[in-house]
């Protein structure tokens, strides 16, 4: 009984494949296959091997890549690609960056080079997908006031876009303080975070709040940075999170302590963070695992930030 009712929808399905033309198929397919993928995140999310972890995100970045190649306008493929680099490049490279850091300068400079290339490359994409919003397309061009005025017409449904195309965009400049160019979009990063906050403060375990809190400390208070600010923020974030999504701690540590050179701080943070359990937050057992490693890296680089 049961293969009777399923054969006729199943020859249904190859019928239609059968009638589209081949690029449809090819785009068909890439379009079904990148959800997949995106159902398939807390696979990923949930591991514990940081090794493994790495290795396979490279493989799902090359793979999105080719799939775009196909469906290169396909919305599901633009974001799992600006939301896998910017995922991969925060957990991963950064760290590279930081565990070179004050040691190996080669090393150093080569990993920076390559954030600042996926950065870029997740940047791109996300600015595509947002793109098909023709007013958002002109106000990228325009004053920041007409862009700001675009922002408005995003609704809860496109947070997503909006917020991994800000931290690719907003990470990319702070690898690029060197270039005017890019610092001069700052201000476009901050208005389509505040945008993101205005409509669902609580993304993925309040990265809104943690955004601004690495915003506002960032730069020192003579040049326009806000403590005050930044404490608020992460306070928010820890608060919405119990304090289990512990990535918000070592940033904290390592942007706000910094800023304000609280080393006290600083260490009790990170020294939390390295004797937490990782499993605290199961879903995001990966960013907590690379949470743990960040925090032991900070704490031996600690004579570096103070």
């Amino acid at each position: 009984m049961l293969k009777s009712k399923i054969l006729p929808f199943s020859l249904l399905g190859l019928v239609c494949l059968s009638l589209l033309p081949a690029c449809g198929i090819k785009k068909t397919a890439a379009s079904v296959t990148a959800q997949i993928m995106h159902d398939g995140l807390p696979a990923m999310e949930e591991e514990d091997d940081v090794a493994y972890a790495n290795q396979a995100s490279l493989v799902s970045l090359k793979t999105l890549e080719a799939m775009q190649r196909t469906n290169p306008n396909d919305p599901h493929i633009l974001l799992m690609l600006a939301r896998s680099y910017a995922a991969y490049t925060f957990g991963f490279v950064e760290n590279d960056i930081l565990e070179a850091k004050g040691v190996n300068e080669t090393a150093e400079k080569l990993a920076t080079e390559r954030a600042k290339r996926f950065y870029g490359r997740g940047k791109k994409f996300g600015l595509q997908l947002l793109s098909k919003n023709k007013s958002f397309q002109k106000g990228l061009t325009g004053s920041l006031d007409s862009f700001k005025s675009a922002l408005n017409g995003f609704n809860k449904k496109d947070v997503p876009a909006l917020f991994w195309t800000a931290f690719n965009w907003g990470s990319f400049i702070n690898f690029s303080k060197d270039s005017p160019e890019a610092i001069v979009d700052l201000p476009r990063i901050e208005a389509m975070m505040q945008r993101v906050r205005e409509l669902d403060p609580d993304y993925y375990y309040a990265s809104p709040h943690q955004f601004f809190g690495v915003f506002y400390a960032s730069r020192p208070k003579t040049l326009g940075g806000q403590p005050e600010e930044s404490k608020k923020e992460f306070d928010q974030a820890l608060s919405k999170t119990g304090g289990k999504y512990l990535m918000t701690k070592v940033l904290y540590a390592q942007y706000y302590a910094v800023q304000t050179q609280n080393r006290s701080e600083y260490e009790s943070a990170l020294k939390e963070v390295a004797s937490a359990d990782a499993a605290i937050l199961p879903e995001q057992r990966l960013a907590n695992e690379l949470a743990k490693r960040r925090a032991e890296i900070l704490l031996k680089k600690e004579k570096l930030f103070f």
